[in-house]
């Protein structure tokens, strides 16, 4: 048992709260924001657009052998990381990308049992689902989405309109925030249920 099997309940619950902590920043962001919060308001926009070519290179990193993911799926989507972190404020994205890659992916290095793979690859493909899923109903109501405290007058007086927009999510960032809630809250949830059932009813 290497050391990612021994402490994989205290790598999933850890990922649990950091989902969790994503969709009340999201919240927090969206409902009463500051003058000061116009980089996290990009940044998140910026992070939920980001998770989805993380959603998709979970599959690549799991299923294929660690050579090819430690040697070409980890610096090929880093590009992505890099391409957005340059975008952003800091190296939030890089950060981001790095805790990623290590907490959800981490198998993707490191020989696992099927068990733990087959969780792994399970919540990829729900992270995906979720994630569509999001994208479908907020484009859907997206009309009818309350502006809370991203109001344009708020977004020019942060300054944050003065930032690069790099489509709707970051030119409208209250559908950004509605799917960063969306998304990190069943995200959370789902692999707090995961972790559950596959102890309770291993492979």
């Amino acid at each position: 048992m290497n050391i990612l099997e021994k402490y994989d309940d205290q790598f999933a619950y850890s990922s649990v709260i950091f989902n969790i902590a994503m969709a009340i920043q999201a919240f927090v962001l969206w409902f009463h924001p500051t003058l000061a919060d116009a980089d996290k308001i990009y940044t998140t926009a910026l992070l939920i657009v980001f998770e989805f070519f993380m959603i998709h290179s979970a599959p690549f990193m799991l299923f294929f052998p660690k050579k090819i993911s430690l040697f070409i799926f980890f610096p090929f989507y880093g590009l992505f990381a890099l391409a957005f972190n340059a975008l952003a404020d800091g190296n939030t994205v890089l950060y981001f990308y790095l805790i990623i890659v290590f907490n959800r992916m981490r198998f993707a290095f490191f020989n696992g049992d099927k068990n733990l793979k087959s969780r792994t690859g399970t919540l990829s493909v729900i992270a995906l689902v979720v994630w569509l899923l999001g994208i479908f109903i907020i484009n859907m109501i997206k009309n009818y989405l309350p502006v809370f405290g991203l109001s344009e007058n708020f977004l020019e007086l942060s300054g944050y309109r003065a930032k690069h927009s790099i489509g709707v999510f970051t030119d409208d960032p209250k559908m950004a925030m509605a799917l960063a809630i969306i998304y990190y809250f069943f995200l959370a949830i789902a692999e707090y249920k995961l972790l559950r059932l596959f102890k309770k009813h291993p492979l």
